[in-house]
């Protein structure tokens, strides 16, 4: 099947327009019937980074999720949804179901909500029973920068199937950007998703994945292929999809189509709905130097986690969560050995106050 990416608007969460507007993106790639049949269990994966409220524009929101569960049911699907948060939050995914509002639209919608608390080992990596268990999974990120891979979209999302410290391990490992693609594409490729279904209403830009800005992007953007849907996110947000770590990586691995002339793009146009001014994470410099002078310069291009003493409440998950052991919260004041930073920006992502922001280099000050 050639890859098909939809993109069709929606300007708020309101239940009846987000659901018309699912219905028609889906619609225009071949409907639901394509990629879910009667009988069949089928997995959604919403992003739900943290315990946020779905107003935070940091997780999917449940409205989204509602109206892909509802279309699948009238297929005869036999629904299931599981994440598995970032950090320690794994251990007490509850609270972060409870908080998004996935505890509240599964009970409603009739969807059983799983703890991604089993794995098997694939590949070496312990990816959830779940993601095995199922026949199918439909992947329903949210819109968002990320401080580490700029974007984070369909491919990034599957990393969520995951589970335990194996995530943390992994930017302890492979700290560099080429090297955590890598790790995240290993995770993508031991069970793509049939369907995307990117949650794009409310956008997240600036210093994402939880600490940007939120912005009314009012789009839901449906593909056959995630890798693809990526690349149209990552065009309307005005960036060469092949610069991105994450998605070059998946196209070299043939998992998908980043040639944007190779992909039937359907309903809006992208430069109908390209985000001109779209910001981009203070890290993202990097993509405004030419790529011979990349390697030569990204030692001079610099960034490192701090954090503000006067907004920091001490709860100590940045403490608990740091993949490299470099944090020391306390009264007296907090501290980051960069020595140990392996610039992570986990901190920075798993925060719920704020409190730790990212602060540059001359030379990344002067470029951006």
């Amino acid at each position: 099947m050639p890859s098909r990416v939809s993109i069709t608007r929606a300007s708020s969460y309101d239940a009846a327009e987000v659901y018309s507007a699912v219905k028609k993106s889906v619609d225009f790639i071949g409907g639901m019937a394509v990629f879910v049949r009667k009988g069949e269990r089928i997995l959604l994966k919403p992003n739900l980074l943290s315990a946020r409220p779905p107003e935070s524009g940091v997780c999917t929101h449940p409205e989204v999720v509602r109206a892909v569960a509802r279309l699948a049911k009238e297929e005869g699907a036999e629904l299931y949804l599981g994440d598995s948060p970032g950090g320690l939050g794994y251990k007490n995914a509850g609270s972060t179901y409870e908080a998004s509002g996935m505890t509240k639209v599964c009970a409603e919608e009739g969807i059983k909500l799983v703890d991604f608390d089993a794995a098997r080992n694939i590949n070496g990596m312990p990816i959830s029973i779940w993601a095995k268990d199922v026949d199918g999974i439909i992947t329903i990120p949210k819109m968002k920068t990320h401080d580490l891979m700029t974007l984070t979209g369909a491919v990034k999302n599957s990393y969520g199937l995951a589970v335990g410290h194996f995530k943390a391990d992994c930017h302890l490992k492979a700290p560099l950007p080429a090297d955590f693609a890598a790790r995240a594409v290993d995770v993508f490729e031991t069970a793509v998703p049939r369907l995307a279904v990117m949650d794009g209403i409310t956008a997240m830009e600036g210093d994402g994945p939880a600490a940007g800005t939120l912005r009314n992007a009012g789009l839901i953007i449906t593909g056959n292929d995630c890798v693809a849907c990526d690349a149209v996110f990552a065009r309307i947000a005005g960036l060469d999809p092949l610069r991105l770590p994450i998605i070059a990586e998946a196209y070299r691995r043939k998992l998908g189509e980043a040639d944007l002339s190779n992909i039937e793009v359907l309903g809006a146009r992208i430069e109908d709905v390209r985000m001109r001014d779209f910001k981009l994470p203070r890290t993202s410099v990097v993509m405004k130097v030419p790529l011979p002078l990349v390697k030569l310069l990204t030692r001079a291009i610099r960034f490192l986690p701090q954090i503000n003493d006067r907004i920091c409440k001490k709860c100590r998950i940045c403490e608990k969560s740091c993949p490299a052991k470099c944090i020391t919260i306390a009264d007296g004041g907090s501290r980051i050995d960069y020595r140990k930073c392996i610039k992570c920006f986990c901190c920075h992502e798993l925060c719920p106050y704020d409190a730790i922001s990212v602060k540059r280099s001359l030379l990344a000050k002067i470029i951006r």
